[in-house]
């Protein structure tokens, strides 16, 4: 896969106008590209990495896993797409945050064949019909994470899957490790693993 770096990356090496670049790079490949995220997700480890390349290999598996979930057989040429972004604790080790692209939950859980795991009160939620399919989504998704992501852990605070809501507000908030010394250059940005 090749990088494709906005030139204006290349001649601003101030950190704040850096993450300016970034952002206004990443807003454009969102336009351009039409992805419509719809979730953003958090994924804090009980056995964290404190190496980029090491958390890149993991990230790997991690896009396998999402994949999986959505589409447990063949994975279909316009699947969901998903951004990586690395962030560094204070204490050095690494967390990560993911854009992630959605789709309609009832066609989701009625076109392929799957097992997913709920909590007794969502089940008495879905019999009462005080429900949403998003809701239904978001926590099987959550459990599939923790299930199949070994590092994960089953804390409430291993995952953290919400609404994308305001986009330009998040795309700010994962490039915030570029007005720090924490990484070098890009490093924030897993491109391998990115569907950019």
């Amino acid at each position: 896969m090749e990088v494709v770096v906005s030139p204006c990356h290349l001649l601003n090496p101030k950190p704040q106008v850096k993450r300016k670049a970034t952002e206004e790079w990443l807003e454009e490949v969102i336009r351009t590209k039409n992805i419509k995220f719809r979730y953003f997700i958090s994924l804090s480890f009980n056995k964290a990495q404190a190496n980029e390349i090491n958390q890149y290999l993991d990230n790997q598996h991690i896009k396998k896993v999402i994949l999986d979930f959505f589409y447990p057989n063949k994975k279909p040429d316009n699947r969901i797409r998903i951004w990586f972004f690395v962030e560094r604790h204070k204490s050095g080790l690494l967390h990560l945050h993911l854009l992630m692209e959605g789709m309609n939950g009832l066609e989701w859980l009625s076109h392929r064949s799957r097992r997913i795991t709920l909590r007794k009160s969502t089940l008495f939620n879905i019999i009462a019909r005080d429900f949403s399919m998003d809701d239904v989504l978001t926590e099987a998704l959550t459990n599939h994470l923790q299930r199949y992501i070994r590092r994960l852990g089953t804390g409430k605070q291993s995952v953290d899957l919400r609404r994308t809501g305001n986009i330009k507000e998040r795309v700010q908030y994962v490039n915030k490790s570029l007005c720090s010394l924490n990484f070098n250059k890009w490093e924030h940005i897993d491109f391998q693993n990115s569907d950019l």
